[in-house]
């Protein structure tokens, strides 16, 4: 949907629900049915329309068509939340694809949900559908101008297309396949990050590159920028099961003007090595993530334990339901080493 389409629907519930409501109070109960009657029929999935013509139906005395209403409104409640929470899933999962099929259904039916244009906004922008991400992230402004999520991203993505290598790469949902991998993925934050680097080119979910240096393990783009340098007791036992033949891949799961952390995947363990885990000892298990907060901020800083959710700028339905992903938090008690090089 475009943000013009978008605009012309809430006009017309926003109107119509002020006339609608004017009419109730003034007692004008069979008036204000016929009005909320307009809304429901143009907007099927208004729950709240429902409820209210419901009410209007109970001071006319006709309880059963005021049941039907109230049915039908807790249905639509039903409807959203297995929807939203089967797409927080899939974000969960970063399968990405099905995410935003499963946002586009909600909005098909709820169009003034916020929460899902910032989710299908995501789902497109992981895809590399910019121009389809900026369009969801435009209908988030129609529905609340200062969201910060739908604003930021719109900057980003205005910043990207400006860019002169502005290219959409589609994130490599199977290098994050992550949950039930126990001892072969684990979360880390990258130190040594260079002062100068462009925070903007750096999108949660893309592929970055493991590479041996000296005793340690640094990170680099695809395109060959090095972004930081794997904390020192993590780095050395990764280069020394590197040596030994294991192989590794790791994408960004968030990055900010402040810090960026990595998600590290084995993806092949070498026989001599079979019984060697690549993550194990000072490991923390994420703290469970909310049904609201699966991560959705791209550069937001290291916060994959305390995933935000920028799908939404207030609290959806169903949010106190958790999602619980087992990956380990990498962790050394060991302080940062300043590497000469950087």
């Amino acid at each position: 949907m475009k943000a013009n389409q978008l605009k012309e629907i809430l006009i017309f519930r926003k109107e119509q629900s002020i006339e609608a409501q004017k009419l109730a109070q003034h007692g004008l109960w069979e008036e204000a049915e016929l009005a909320y009657y307009g809304i429901v029929e143009q907007l099927p999935g208004d729950d709240s329309a429902h409820i209210n013509r419901a009410r209007a139906l109970l001071n006319l005395s006709r309880e059963d068509e005021a049941t039907e209403h109230l049915q039908a409104s807790n249905g639509l409640q039903k409807v959203k939340e297995d929807r939203t929470k089967k797409a927080v899933q899939h974000a969960v999962n970063f399968s990405w694809k099905e995410a935003a099929d499963m946002n586009e259904m909600i909005i098909e039916d709820f169009p003034w949900d916020l929460e899902a244009y910032n989710r299908l906004g995501k789902a497109f922008l992981e895809l590399g559908k910019n121009r389809k991400a900026s369009d969801a992230f435009r209908c988030a402004l129609v529905i609340s101008p200062k969201s910060p999520i739908a604003n930021k991203n719109i900057e980003r993505l205005e910043k990207l297309s400006r860019s002169s290598n502005a290219k959409s790469v589609k994130s490599q949902s199977q290098a994050i396949n992550f949950i039930e991998e126990t001892g072969k993925t684990g979360v880390t934050k990258l130190v040594n990050v260079p002062r100068d680097l462009d925070f903007s080119t750096l999108v949660s979910g893309h592929l970055v590159e493991l590479f041996i240096n000296g005793k340690g393990m640094r990170v680099r783009t695809e395109a060959g920028e090095v972004i930081g340098a794997v904390e020192a007791k993590i780095g050395a036992r990764l280069r020394r099961l590197m040596e030994g033949g294991n192989k590794y891949e790791a994408s960004i799961t968030s990055a900010s003007d402040s810090s960026i952390s990595v998600i590290i995947r084995e993806v092949y363990r070498d026989p001599s090595q079979s019984q060697t885990a690549s993550f194990i000892g000072k490991a923390e298990g994420l703290p469970t993530i909310p049904n609201g907060s699966i991560g959705y901020l791209i550069n937001d800083g290291d916060k994959l334990a305390n995933l935000k959710d920028w799908s939404s700028d207030d609290t959806e339905s169903g949010d106190e339901e958790t999602f619980t992903p087992v990956i380990p938090r990498l962790i050394s008690n060991e302080s940062p080493i300043i590497d000469e090089d950087y």
